[in-house]
């Protein structure tokens, strides 16, 4: 449960591509022992050689007031551009890489003897993309998993143009940034930019109970403006990842904007969330079948939706964009219409020898009534995997394939390549298109020059710059030790997400659940900004008495409220003990592992002399765990057995005989 949470929000989309290590033909890094191939650095280095050392500082100066990274004509194309992604070492620093472009196994080059990291891209005009970076890693031959250094990824200071991927409102600590770029005569992303004129439609957050998958999930239902169940029925749009398009893909103002423009009829959309998305969107018959016989009757009931296959769409992007031409192949008398963003199309089973078994599998089969619209990124064109594992075709590759096996068997097919990487700051800004080639009833309006002039700078960035305006207030250390405890989100929409507040230096802290604990900088006595997180607000409540009772947390409109936890109350019967030395000074210490479904606030430990001890009650078998001091996890330092939990990250391990 630990392992499959991290990976949901830490990772969401990306497990697929982050571990790619080839260098596609179109784009090349800089070798460590060339002189660099930017101008701006080949020009810097030959002054820092001739002994002008204070040039190095004018260029500090010059790159943190205009942000980097840098971008340079390319002097032998005018299709291309020279990106340079920088790094300044203000510690020692063996190494530093560029996640998210091809070629992550390649270093960054240091400039002479300075504090001065780089990597050269050469990419063509108008590239949209997300990276992220990190320094110390081990050598690239032992990425077995981005988990084993996840904390370790950040993006670039030096960059002030952030995207931020959020999969669930209601938890705003479920989120991950990047650092965007978005090069000269990059495509305008106006479908997905409000506007403030454009009628909205509505979204509702629901949770639907399967019984075909024996589970429960959030969902998210968006009905346009002017919604009645009396007219006639509404075309239906499907879409796996449901938060994702909701919180970060911005699908509700997507729509809204191609409804009010009149290039599709208004429709209902249904967003479902994926609590197991590898198994799930890995072409599963038991999730197709969910959405065919659950979710799309559902929504006919309850939201006048169509019956008709061919205004019925299913999509999704990245495994979400396989699985939905996998639940077209599989119930095209329900989905007449597929909607593929970066597609994982090289996937496979497990047992089976062959990449692209989806495409292998239409190819097999007689054409249905399908129509289908889909794309790849032209920075997707790389192949990889960890070492000692079979290496899958590139994603772009693949994608082609499935278009000319499509097209091959006489399937309506619009296929489309953007100028980009694999990303929803890309796929945000594509969905519109695909919605058109779909249901469109007329023609999508040419964009004037203005347009783009005016409206574009709104889609650049889904939050603000990272500097924030805001005086700090000193707060007596006193008064925040009364916020000190434990807080945590409401079950049932963030699984065992606990904010653990607790001051150091005469500041509050928090560290949220998993995550790396962050300073909060108090705006005054009682509000506070989370400083990873700009945009976050957290305010203490006190009841009539003073006590404090809970805390909001806010990035937007709505607060969400937080419950403070009462005292833990021990564990002190059981078949078998846990004792954990000294930490004498925290303030609460727990035990999970897997026999607990590795939840933090089932059960607690109690303190003994210099230490704290827990009893559980255990079954003969094996079992994983560690000690949470705080909220942060430790291996049990008595007990020398230990196991890789499969990203990296060992576990103490405890066997219970007979």
């Amino acid at each position: 449960m630990r392992v499959r949470i991290a990976l949901k929000i830490i990772n969401t989309l990306f497990t697929l591509l982050i571990l790619n290590a080839s260098l596609g033909n179109f784009l090349s890094a800089q070798n460590l022992d060339d002189r660099p191939s930017s101008p701006r650095l080949a020009a810097l280095q030959d002054r820092l050689k001739s002994g002008d050392r204070e040039a190095l500082d004018n260029f500090w100066k010059e790159i943190t007031d205009r942000g980097a990274p840098m971008i340079e004509a390319a002097p032998d194309s005018e299709h291309d551009a020279l990106v340079t992604i920088l790094w300044r070492a203000r510690e020692e620093t063996r190494n530093v890489f560029v996640f998210q472009l091809p070629g992550i196994d390649k270093p960054m080059a240091r400039l002479l003897d300075t504090d001065l990291w780089y990597k050269t891209f050469r990419l063509q005009k108008g590239a949209r993309f997300v990276y992220r970076l990190a320094t110390n890693l081990p050598d690239p031959s032992e990425w077995t998993s981005i988990l084993r250094f996840v904390n370790a990824i950040r993006k670039d200071p030096l960059n002030p143009l952030q995207f931020a991927e959020r999969a669930n409102e209601l938890n705003p600590y479920e989120v991950t940034f990047f650092s965007a770029a978005e090069l000269p005569s990059a495509e305008p992303q106006f479908w997905s930019v409000a506007q403030p004129k454009v009628p909205t439609g509505r979204v509702q957050r629901d949770r639907f109970t399967s019984k075909l998958l024996g589970n429960e999930r959030p969902i998210w239902i968006y009905t346009p403006h002017r919604y009645a169940a009396g007219k006639k029925p509404y075309g239906l749009l499907v879409l796996s990842d449901g938060g994702l398009y909701v919180n970060s893909a911005r699908v509700a103002t997507t729509l809204d904007n191609l409804i009010a423009a009149g290039v599709i009829p208004p429709l209902v959309a249904v967003m479902v969330d994926n609590p197991d998305r590898g198994r799930e969107l890995s072409c599963n018959p038991a999730y197709a079948d969910f959405l065919a016989r659950e979710i799309v009757p559902w929504a006919r009931i309850n939201y006048h939706a169509t019956d008709r296959p061919e205004q019925t769409i299913i999509g999704g992007a990245s495994l979400g964009g396989l699985a939905a031409a996998f639940i077209g192949l599989k119930h095209p008398e329900v989905f007449g219409n597929v909607l593929s963003q970066s597609g994982s199309f090289p996937w496979k089973p497990d047992e089976e020898k062959d990449w692209e078994w989806l495409t292998h599998q239409f190819a097999a089969s007689p054409r249905l009534p399908l129509r289908f619209s889909f794309e790849a990124g032209l920075l997707e064109n790389t192949g990889g995997a960890p070492p000692g594992r079979p290496i899958p075709p590139p994603l772009l590759t693949a994608n082609r394939n499935l278009r000319d096996t499509l097209l091959s068997k006489g399937y309506s097919v619009h296929y489309t390549e953007f100028n980009g990487n694999h990303t929803l700051f890309n796929w945000r800004g594509t969905l519109g298109s695909h919605l058109i080639a779909l249901v469109g009833i007329k023609q999508a309006p040419k964009i004037s020059a203005r347009a783009v002039r005016d409206r574009q700078p709104v889609a650049r960035s889904s939050i603000p710059k990272e500097a924030i305006a805001t005086a700090q207030v000193k707060v007596a250390p006193a008064l925040l030790q009364h916020y000190v405890g434990r807080y945590e989100l409401d079950p049932k929409f963030a699984h065992d997400f606990v904010l653990y507040v607790s001051v150091k230096d005469d500041s509050l802290w928090v560290k949220p659940s998993y995550l790396r604990p962050r300073r909060l900088v108090a705006e005054s006595e009682s509000r506070f900004y989370d400083s990873e997180i700009p945009d976050l607000h957290l305010a203490f409540i006190k009841d009539e008495k003073g006590t404090v009772t809970g805390l909001t947390l806010n990035t937007g409109p709505k607060d969400i409220l937080v419950k403070k936890l009462p005292p833990p109350v021990p564990s002190l019967t059981g078949n078998t003990t846990f004792r954990l030395a000294g930490h004498t000074d925290a303030q609460v210490v727990a035990i999970y592992g897997s026999f607990n479904d590795w939840i933090q606030t089932k059960n607690y430990c109690a303190r003994e002399g210099e230490g704290w001890s827990c009893r559980i009650d255990l079954a003969p078998g094996k079992y994983t765990y560690k000690f949470l001091v705080d909220g942060v996890g430790l291996n049990d330092p008595a007990n020398s057995a230990t196991e890789d939990d499969g990203s990296g990250h060992m576990d103490s391990v405890i066997v219970i005989k007979q």
